[in-house]
C-alpha cells in the first residue's frame, strides 16, 4: 500500500485525502505522537548523537547506490524491513566507534589530504579534470553547507575508515609463515581406530520410573510449552475491493476498442534445434549431422542422437512456440529470418552451435474481445480499486483508532468480518498468522499487554490488517505422561553413550598396560579395526570429529602416549592410535600465495571484529527504540 501511496502522492485527489487525514488527526488528538517525535536523537555513542536526519539521509544514499548497482534484482520491499533499517543503524554506530577510536589515538587529517580528496571529486572538476573553485562554491551553496562543515564531514569519514585501512596495512604474513601454514594444511596422518557406537548397548539399558521422574523435575524448563496467542483481526485486501467493483460489458468493450493494439499477440515460431558443444569435435559432428539431414534423415531422430541440450534432446529438439526475444540474440535473429520448413546452417551462441529447424509460423494477431474480456475486467477493477482501497483503508484506520479496544464497531461500519486465528506462537502459525509482521504485532506490548487495537499491519502493499487480542495461553509445564517417552529415549541414549565411553576407556587402559597396538585387541573386545592412512584435515571418509581430534594430537615421535579416546560423530566414541605424522615436501606444495592471501583476509576480518567487539563492550550506547520503530512503520 505504501508504495502505491508514494506513486500517487500528487494531484487534486491526494490533496483532498491529506486534508481529510490532517483534520482527522486534529480531532483524534495526537499530541503524544508529535511530542515523541520532537527529538531527532536516534542513538548516542559515548555522548555523540546520531540524529534521525543523518540516519535517514545516509540510508537514502545507501538505498540509491544499491538500486543503481543491482536494479531489478532487488525485491521492492528489500529496504523496508525493520531488520534492514536496524542493521544499517548498527553499521553507523560501528563507524562512529571506529571514528572515535581513531581520533582518540591521535589520527589526524591534514589540510593537504582534504584538498587532495576534494580535487578528486568529479563534480568539482572542470572540462580538463582540474579542481574548479566556482563549481565547489556552487555545490556548497546548492547543498546549503559551509566549507568548514563539509571539511568536518570529510575528517569524520576518513577517521571512520582509518581503522579498516590500518588492518589492511598490518594484516600480513611473511613467506616463512605462509609456507609453514601451507605445510600444515597439506599434512597427512596415519592412525588406527575402533569406532564404538552407543546404539549397540541400547537394548541392555533399562530406565526406571523414578529416574524418569527425577529427570523431569530437574529439567522442567525443557518441557515447557510455548506461550501462544489467539487474535481477532480485520483485513482489507485490494483484491477483495476489486471484486466488489462492477465493470459493465460496455465499459470493457470501449476499453478494448481504445487499446486494441495492446492485446496483440506477437508472431511465434514453432522450432526445434540440435545443440553441439563448442569443443574440438564440434565441426566434425556438425558436418556429420548436416550430411545425414541432406540424405533425408528425420530431424527429431538426429536431435535425440546428437543434441547435447538435456532439456530438449529427448523430445527431438522440440522448443515449442518461440516469441521474439525468448532466445539469445544470434539464435533469435536466425530463427526469425527463416522460412517455414527450413533448416539453418550452424548458429553459434555462448551455449555452443545450434542447427535450427523452423516447423511452422504462427502469425501475429489481435484476439477478439471475448478472448480478453476477463483480463480487461480485472484490469479496470484494479485501477478503480486503487482509489477505493485507499479510501477504505483510511476509513478503517480511523474507526479502529477511535475504538481503541475491540474491532466489532469498525467491522459493522465497514461491512468487513472480524476473523479469529487459531493459537500461534512467536514463530508464527497458519494462514495470516504465518506473516512475520502480523506475528510481531500480535506479540507487541500494545496488543498483548495493553490489550489495545493494533496499529495498521502492512501485510503487503495492497493488504492490511488490524489486530485485537482474543486469548493468551501462557507457557506451562507439559504433563509428565506426554513427555515420558522422550525422557526415556534421552536417558537410554545417555546411558548407552556412557557404556560406549566405559568400553573405550577399558580398551585404552588394556592397550597401555600390555603395551600393544590396537590391532592386538580386536578379538578380545570384539571390535573392528579401521586403518586410516594418508588422511588429510578435510575431505576423508572417516568421522569428521575423529579426524579433527587426531590432528590435535602430539606426533608419536615426541610422545609415548599415542592411544586416546576421542568423541566421534553423534554419541559414538573412538579409540585412536596415532601412528605417523607426514609433512609434504616443499616441492609438492602449490598455491602458497593464494592461501596466504586468504589467510591475510581472515586475519584482517578477525582482528577488525575483535576490536569492534571490545569497543562496543566498553562503549556507552543508547538507541531511541520508539523513534526507530516509529519510523519503521512508514
Amino acid at each position: 500500500m505504501l508504495t502505491w501511496i508514494r506513486d500517487k502522492s500528487t494531484g487534486l485527489f491526494m490533496t483532498i485525502v491529506m486534508g481529510i487525514l490532517i483534520l482527522a488527526f486534529a480531532l483524534w488528538g495526537v499530541g503524544d505522537y508529535f511530542s515523541q517525535s520532537n527529538s531527532d536523537s536516534l542513538a548516542k555513542v559515548n555522548g555523540k548523537t546520531i540524529t534521525y536526519s543523518e540516519y535517514s539521509n545516509q540510508f537514502a544514499t545507501y538505498r540509491q547506490n544499491m538500486l543503481s548497482q543491482f536494479g531489478d534484482q532487488l525485491q521492492p520491499d528489500f529496504f523496508d524491513s525493520p531488520m534492514m533499517r536496524r542493521n544499517f543503524l548498527e553499521s553507523m554506530i560501528n563507524s562512529e566507534l571506529h571514528r572515535q577510536a581513531a581520533l582518540a589515538n591521535g589520527y589526524t587529517v591534514t589540510g593537504d589530504q582534504i584538498r587532495a580528496i576534494l580535487s578528486d571529486v568529479e563534480i568539482f572538476q572542470d572540462a580538463d579534470g582540474r579542481f574548479d573553485r566556482e563549481l565547489y562554491a556552487g555545490y556548497l551553496a546548492q547543498t546549503n553547507q559551509t566549507a568548514q562543515s563539509l571539511q568536518a564531514r570529510i575528517i569524520n569519514e576518513e577517521a571512520g575508515q582509518a581503522v579498516n585501512l590500518l588492518f589492511n596495512d598490518t594484516a600480513f604474513m611473511t613467506p616463512k609463515e605462509a609456507k609453514t601454514i601451507a605445510v600444515l594444511r597439506n599434512q597427512t596422518r596415519d592412525f588406527d581406530y575402533f569406532l564404538i557406537s552407543g546404539n549397540q548397548f541400547a537394548e541392555d539399558v533399562t530406565v526406571s520410573d523414578e529416574e524418569i521422574s527425577e529427570y523431569y523435575n530437574d529439567n522442567s524448563d525443557r518441557f515447557m510449552t510455548e506461550e501462544m496467542v489467539k487474535v481477532d483481526y480485520i483485513e482489507l485486501d485490494a483484491e477483495q475491493v476489486a471484486e466488489q467493483i462492477d465493470v459493465t460489458d460496455q465499459d470493457a468493450l470501449s476499453y478494448y476498442e481504445e487499446n486494441k493494439q495492446r492485446f496483440e499477440k506477437p508472431a511465434q515460431r514453432k522450432a526445434a534445434h540440435i545443440l553441439i558443444n563448442d569443443d574440438a569435435q564440434a565441426q566434425d559432428t556438425l558436418k556429420e549431422i548436416q550430411g545425414k539431414l541432406a540424405q533425408g534423415e528425420p530431424f527429431a531422430e538426429l536431435a535425440k542422437e546428437y543434441s547435447q541440450d538435456p532439456g530438449s534432446a529427448e523430445q527431438g529438439g522440440d522448443l515449442g512456440l518461440v516469441s521474439p526475444g525468448d532466445m539469445v540474440e544470434a539464435f533469435d535473429e536466425a530463427l526469425f529470418n527463416m522460412e517455414e520448413g527450413q533448416i539453418s546452417e550452424p548458429v553459434k551462441t555462448q551455449f555452443g552451435y545450434h542447427i535450427i529447424y523452423l516447423e511452422n509460423i504462427k502469425a501475429a494477431r489481435i484476439p477478439n474481445f471475448e478472448e480478453v474480456k476477463d483480463d480487461i475486467v480485472r484490469e479496470l477493477q484494479a485501477k478503480q480499486a486503487q482509489t477505493l482501497f485507499l479510501d477504505k483503508a483510511n476509513e478503517l484506520s480511523g474507526l479502529v483508532l477511535d475504538a481503541q479496544s475491540g474491532l466489532s464497531q469498525a467491522a459493522e461500519s465497514t461491512n468487513l468480518p472480524v476473523k479469529t486465528t487459531e493459537f500461534f506462537t512467536r514463530s508464527g502459525g497458519e494462514g495470516i498468522a504465518a506473516n512475520p509482521e502480523f506475528v510481531k504485532m500480535a506479540y507487541s506490548a500494545m496488543v498483548k499487554e495493553d490489550l489495545l487495537n493494533s496499529d495498521v499491519v502492512n501485510l503487503s502493499d495492497t493488504h492490511i490488517a488490524f489486530i485485537h487480542m482474543n486469548e493468551i495461553k501462557p507457557a506451562e509445564l507439559k504433563p509428565l505422561d506426554t513427555v515420558k517417552e522422550t525422557i526415556q529415549d534421552t536417558l537410554i541414549k545417555e546411558k548407552s553413550a556412557q557404556k560406549a565411553k566405559e568400553l573405550a576407556d577399558e580398551i585404552k587402559t588394556k592397550a597401555k598396560q600390555d603395551a600393544v597396538n590396537l590391532n592386538a585387541l580386536t578379538e578380545e573386545f570384539d571390535v573392528t579395526l579401521v586403518a586410516a592412512r594418508d588422511v588429510k584435515r578435510s575431505g576423508s571418509n572417516h568421522p569428521v570429529n575423529v579426524v579433527n581430534e587426531v590432528f590435535n594430537l602430539t606426533s608419536p615421535d615426541k610422545t609415548d602416549d599415542t592411544i586416546h579416546v576421542v568423541p566421534a560423530n553423534n554419541d559414538d566414541v573412538a579409540v585412536v592410535q596415532l601412528l605417523a605424522v607426514k609433512s609434504p615436501e616443499d616441492s609438492t606444495i602449490t598455491q602458497v600465495e593464494q592461501e596466504a592471501a586468504q589467510l591475510e583476509r581472515n586475519i584482517k576480518t578477525n582482528e577488525t571484529q575483535l576490536l569492534l567487539q571490545a569497543l562496543r563492550q566498553s562503549a556507552d550506547i543508547s538507541i531511541n527504540e520508539d523513534l526507530l520503530n516509529q519510523q519503521n512503520q512508514f
